[in-house]
């Protein structure tokens, strides 16, 4: 099932960076998309400029999610929703930061799928799509972050087993650093945003954005499973050694 054979979308995260991008090109393409986010002002607008469908969900409620997203046989779930806090290390993030990250980055994020899956299963067609990191694949220095983005790699592996036998295909997606408003809410202040996105050419939403459409849009018979994407002058993985105390 190729892009053009899929009816209805619904991409999470929706009010800005990735996940506007994800509708923007979706639309673009003829799908029928529901774009969710909480900022409803946002999802008027991206409404008006695309002509998508919006609601407005707090995903941090698993009743509402459950309420709402089953009974939209949706083909396609581009689940981007997510957020990073505690940049500065797991040793001075607070408790409220560490639950924020889990809850939405995992368990919303199950549960999304799961409200859409088990229609997709019966139908025996649709595509999930997981809006990941590089941190789930790399130790680059964001431990809860990258613990969280790591729960959603191994669960899209494991669920590709699953999967197996339904027609429903599964992908994630690892970026490395987007130039989004992410990380204003992941640096408390603007200096280390820019000090972070800075000298180098980050990726953009819309980079993002054609890797899912290139993923949707494989030939019925191939599942894209992980695509790794980062800005060329970002190489992450290696080794940092700083000497702790003389011997």
């Amino acid at each position: 099932m190729a892009l053009s054979e899929y009816k209805l979308a619904l991409v999470t995260g929706a009010s800005s960076g990735v996940g506007a991008a994800c509708v923007r090109a979706l639309r673009e393409k003829g799908v029928d998309v529901v774009a969710l986010a909480r900022r409803e002002d946002r999802l008027a607008a991206l409404a008006d400029e695309t002509g998508c469908r919006t609601m407005s969900l707090d995903l941090m409620d698993t009743d509402a999610i459950y309420a709402k997203l089953p009974g939209l046989d949706a083909d396609i779930l581009v689940n981007n929703a997510g957020l990073g806090r505690g940049y500065e290390g797991f040793l001075k993030s607070s408790a409220a930061e560490i639950d924020q990250m889990v809850d939405l980055n995992v368990t919303a994020a199950f549960h999304v799928t799961r409200a859409l899956a088990e229609g997709m299963a019966e139908r025996k067609s649709g595509h999930i799509v997981q809006i990941g990191s590089i941190a789930a694949l790399y130790p680059i220095g964001f431990p809860v972050y990258g613990a969280t983005k790591g729960a959603v790699h191994l669960f899209s592996q494991h669920f590709r087993t699953e999967l197996s036998g339904t027609g429903v295909r599964h992908t994630e997606i690892c970026p490395g650093r987007i130039a989004t408003e992410f990380f204003d809410a992941a640096f408390k202040t603007q200096e280390d945003r820019d000090a972070f996105l800075s000298g180098y050419s980050p990726l953009q939403p819309d980079d993002v954005a054609a890797a899912v459409l290139f993923a949707l849009d494989a030939p019925w018979h191939v599942n894209v499973s992980t695509i790794e994407l980062t800005p060329t002058e970002q190489v992450p993985g290696g080794a940092i050694i700083e000497q702790a105390r003389s011997n």
